[in-house]
């Protein structure tokens, strides 16, 4: 008979309470993991006080039932340390029992001590895997412990049980996010009911494996029937970073008009007023923020960004100093601070700051001309010379950027209408604009393959993957060129470091998978397309690979 009376119902902890997908310069709070981290004060032992015929009974036969009765009594009464001891003179009567083990290891869970609990958990999944609240504690406990392989292998064994463990499949997300394994989390929540939680887990996946537009979808079927502010706190951060502050805007209003006294909803809001400089809105609502949260790091930052733009100099200054002791690592916070110093007459101030930004990755033309500015006051004359001739060549590439992105877009257009000879002539109108878009170039490499421009096409990739091996969609386009010319081993190559690059990209997987097998490599061939049905687990082409490399491992 298991437990102390009734089982313990092991509670899943709210992940509500800090989560994100991204960490952008307008980004949320990072999700935590469940149960982790949260450490609790073990409780004083008490003192243990059998009931006299228990006591008595024991003392005349000190058998396993005895003291296993006494554990039960003492577990009932919530005196975990006592049950705990009366289990271990049952446990060395019996040593492998999965039912005492168990019982002991919840005592110890139940009295905070996870550390002596797993051991027993351990022991007890070990005699009876069949035991789900075994699985679950046990996992739980490995959890707050950072052991989170080994408590991805208990969730696991917990499903396999109960498929429609609510915990379980939390706690597997969770575990998987963490651990960063996004393509196993789209298999695992692939089809699954996927409750707020649960669909940011998967946008998180999707986001980091690439496929952001699968993230947003993710995000936006989960807000047809909930309104969550966590979810339309993700789907904000979602567009961000695909570029469409606009829409990120309009999620953001929505959510603070049904949630206006939510602290998430109203700073998500303000970020993103501030993002598209829609001052006059986002003035009222910074200013009730600061009353309501003086010294949070996105009510000082926005509002810090908010003040700059309007004038107020030196309440920009302190609140963007405050912000700068919390967060180092924005670089439009940095470059608001050194122009706030700027504007006070304090050249000298400024120049840290607005180094820092540069450093941190500020493309903004403006950085250089301000920090010239500034270098030139405190009579830095040379160093003056250099910031202003790098902003010059900043606004001649962000010129020559927008050209280039003019032409692309018409190559685009031509591209859909047909006209391909007219398209590539754009695209190379594009890049001659602006080399140093990568994305341009490779459209031109798509549009020179449908014209039959294969030797040109390949120079072009080639050129890509040397200035950056990361670029994936380039790897599996020169993989695709090598396949076609009967060069496995090449194509080979360049698809692994494709999926290397990008886990979650299914084409690639199934086009190594299909090379490994002209190669007949059956073995690796059917583990890269069984990768490719865990993510995409419809994917008729995967489907069909994966059918014809077992026929012809069966062969040989």
């Amino acid at each position: 008979m298991l437990s102390f009376r009734h089982l313990p119902p092991v509670a899943r902890a709210s992940r509500h309470a800090a989560g994100t997908v991204l960490c952008l310069a307008l980004a949320l709070p990072v999700l935590a993991l469940p149960l982790a981290a949260q450490t609790r004060a073990q409780t004083p032992a008490p003192a243990c006080h059998p009931p006299q015929t228990l006591e008595a009974k024991i003392k005349a036969h000190p058998d396993v039932a005895g003291w296993t009765a006494l554990g039960n009594y003492y577990g009932e009464r919530q005196q975990y340390s006592c049950a705990a001891k009366a289990l271990q003179s049952a446990l060395r009567l019996s040593p492998h029992s999965a039912q005492l083990h168990y019982l002991t290891g919840l005592a110890y869970y139940e009295n905070h001590q996870c550390d002596e609990a797993m051991p027993h958990f351990r022991s007890s999944v070990q005699a009876d895997p069949s035991h789900l609240p075994t699985h679950l504690l046990f996992a739980t406990c490995l959890v707050r412990a950072n052991q989170l392989p080994d408590a991805e292998e208990q969730w696991r064994a917990a499903l396999k049980i109960d498929p429609t463990s609510d915990m379980a499949l939390h706690g597997l997300s969770r575990a998987l996010i963490e651990q960063h394994k996004y393509a196993d989390e789209i298999e695992a929540l692939h089809g699954a009911n996927l409750d707020p939680p649960l669909a940011v887990d998967l946008a998180i996946a999707y986001g980091n494996a690439g496929m952001l537009d699968n993230a947003i979808a993710v995000i936006t079927k989960a807000m047809r029937t909930s309104d969550d502010v966590h979810l339309s706190s993700n789907l904000v951060a979602l567009y961000v970073k695909a570029q469409r502050s606009d829409e990120a805007e309009k999620v953001a209003q929505k959510a603070y008009t049904n949630h206006p006294d939510d602290f998430l909803a109203q700073i998500d809001y303000m970020r993103t007023l501030v993002l598209n400089g829609d001052w006059t809105p986002a003035r009222p609502l910074g200013q009730k923020l600061l009353e309501e949260k003086p010294h949070d790091f996105d009510v000082l930052y926005t509002n810090g960004v908010l003040e700059r733009q309007d004038g107020q100099y030196e309440a920009a200054r302190d609140h963007l100093k405050e912000a700068a002791q919390m967060n180092q690592q924005m670089p439009n916070l940095f470059y608001n601070l050194g122009v706030a110093l700027a504007r006070l007459h304090d050249p000298a101030g400024a120049i840290e700051p607005l180094r820092t930004a540069i450093t941190l990755g500020d493309k903004d033309p403006e950085v250089h001309f301000e920090l010239a500015n500034a270098l030139r006051l405190t009579g830095q004359a040379d160093e003056a010379r250099q910031e202003m001739v790098t902003y010059q060549q900043a606004v001649r590439d962000e010129q020559n950027r927008t050209l280039s992105a003019s032409k692309a877009s018409e190559a685009d257009t031509n591209l859909q209408k047909g006209d391909l000879q007219h398209a590539i002539a754009l695209y190379r109108e594009a890049v001659a604009a602006f080399p140093k878009d990568t994305m341009v170039s490779y459209k031109l490499a798509l549009a020179l393959d449908k014209a039959g421009q294969t030797d040109e096409e390949r120079t072009i990739l080639q050129q890509l993957i040397a200035a950056d091996p990361t670029f994936a969609a380039a790897q599996y386009q020169l993989g695709y060129l090598d396949s076609r010319s009967g060069d496995n081993a090449a194509a080979e190559q360049h698809f692994r470091s494709a999926v290397t690059t990008a886990p979650a990209y299914v084409d690639a997987w199934i086009s190594l998978a299909a090379t490994l097998g002209m190669e007949s490599k059956f073995s690796e061939a059917q583990q890269a397309v069984a990768m490719a049905l865990r993510i995409d687990p419809q994917n008729s082409q995967a489907q069909q690979l994966n059918h014809e490399l077992g026929a012809a491992a069966q062969k040989h």
